[in-house]
């Protein structure tokens, strides 16, 4: 039996084979992050593509950054005259990648008249011999009937919130609707150097979803906004004023202050949003079908997307109950 058995095992070691992959080389693309909501600039911001073998190292991130294209131009019809901007980069921001805007608005912020509702906005960029285009309309904002902070039921910690919401969803549209938040205040403790607390609060608006109107047309609901996590479906929750013991003493942690954007987007973004957001839910999870993203991006990749925008800035405090909108800094909305 063990002759056998060793015959049977060199039949089968003599039967491997070196498979060797010829994998296609990568064509070089570009990839658009491209906003514009009312009240404020539209901003672009440009990469490129990456093979996903492709070797990642310390240089990758700056050199995805695309800095050098030809003209990057925005417009909209009014009554059939064509209104046009040209996106210069900004400079001086080392905090934030390299965005292309309109710097004429930073000349008259109390009255930027180029991003209104209602309008359809064309988008064109000239790079590497190649014409890149996309289209997208401000959509009518739809601002929350209010917002109201309250304990979370399932945390142990007595400093754990939610934000809930009260929307009333207009009958006679059809709504798509993406929601953000970012905690603007956020303390946190510094284990490296002892018993301190610093503000850390979040770099960017995070997505917290985004869904269409189909099952709630016309109906006025209750919803809340988790905190989102950096990986996985938004289950977290947000911080109230707390104190906390360290090495005998008593450190003070001051309550979150968290920025919440509730918009409107138009078919083409939902697509995009929606499938960003499955791709995050899945992440890690070896049973997960793969997904390309939709993109509204003529011979480039990513999403040029308006937003019909309503803003509130709500300071964890319980019982805390917010009706009116704010008005961000521009940083905010970068």
């Amino acid at each position: 039996m063990k002759k056998y058995i060793y015959i049977i095992s060199l039949l089968l070691i003599s039967c491997q084979e070196e498979i060797t992959l010829d994998l296609p080389q990568i064509q070089d693309k570009i990839v658009v992050e491209g906003s514009i909501e009312n009240g404020f600039p539209p901003y672009v911001i440009l990469t490129k593509n990456q093979g996903y073998f492709d070797e990642i190292d310390s240089n990758t991130y700056n050199n995805l950054f695309i800095t050098d294209v030809d003209s990057v131009k925005i417009w909209y019809y009014n009554e059939g005259e064509k209104v046009s901007k040209t996106l210069e980069q900004i400079v001086g921001l080392d905090s934030l990648p390299p965005i292309y805007t309109d710097l004429d608005y930073f000349n008259n912020t109390d009255n930027y008249e180029f991003s209104k509702e209602g309008r359809t906005y064309f988008l064109e960029i000239n790079w590497n011999n190649q014409i890149i285009s996309s289209s997208t309309t401000i959509p009518k904002a739809t601002p929350l009937d209010c917002l109201w902070v309250e304990k979370s039921e399932n945390e142990e910690e007595e400093f754990k919130f939610d934000i809930r919401a009260l929307y009333s969803d207009p009958a006679d549209q059809n709504n798509y609707i993406l929601v953000k938040s970012k905690r603007i205040q956020h303390y946190e403790k510094i284990d490296s150097i002892g018993c301190q607390v610093k503000n850390n609060p979040d770099f960017s608006l995070k997505i917290i979803d985004a869904g269409a109107d189909v099952l709630i047309n016309g109906q006025t609901f209750e919803t809340y906004f988790p905190r989102p996590r950096d990986n996985g479906f938004p289950t977290g929750k947000y911080n109230g004023y707390h104190k906390e013991e360290c090495q005998g003493d008593s450190i003070e942690f001051l309550k979150d202050i968290v920025l919440i954007k509730y918009c409107q987007i138009d078919e083409a973004s939902l697509k995009f949003w929606r499938g960003l957001i499955r791709q995050v839910g899945t992440n890690g999870n070896p049973f997960a079908e793969p997904l390309n993203l939709v993109s509204n991006i003529t011979n480039g990749l990513g999403i040029f997307s308006g937003y019909g925008s309503a803003y509130y800035m709500v300071p964890i405090v319980e019982d805390t109950v917010i009706f009116e909108q704010h008005t961000p800094e521009i940083i905010d909305v970068f």
